[in-house]
């Protein structure tokens, strides 16, 4: 009787170690499949900001160059200061709104809010850590 209780406790000791095993087992892969995802999602933040660079700037600084040398040219020869002036302030406008846009593309926060990592993260790291981190 003796040896079938000891044999119950062992198995059951095991079967409890060998779920709580398979339950951090879980909870690890699902880390490193949100780490993946993480760096996937950074990776594609950092390719459309590339490309927003590239085009973006590129086209609103060549407009706004070409608008500033415009209102240059109309400035030099005749007086029509006004239209002058009024061709370069919309130059700055085009090289301010160009760089706002980057500003708001850049940020890593809206990135993350749109990309759903912060839930993910908070369902890989679990119940236990979420009590801690309040």
């Amino acid at each position: 009787m003796f040896k079938y209780l000891t044999k119950g406790l062992l198995a059951g000791l095991a079967i409890k170690l060998l779920d709580n095993c398979r339950h951090l087992s879980i909870q690890v892969l699902k880390i490193e499949a949100t780490q993946c995802y993480l760096h996937g999602v950074q990776m594609a933040r950092l390719s459309a900001i590339g490309l927003m660079r590239m085009g973006l700037v590129i086209g609103l600084i060549g407009v706004g160059s070409l608008l500033f040398h415009a209102g240059l040219f109309i400035l030099l020869p005749w007086t029509l200061e006004v239209k002058a002036v009024l061709a370069m302030f919309l130059g700055l406008a085009y090289v301010a709104i160009g760089w706002v846009a980057l500003h708001v593309a850049m940020n890593e926060k809206m990135w993350m809010e749109k990309s759903g990592v912060a839930e993910m993260l908070d369902e890989a790291m679990g119940p236990s850590n979420k009590d801690s981190r309040r």
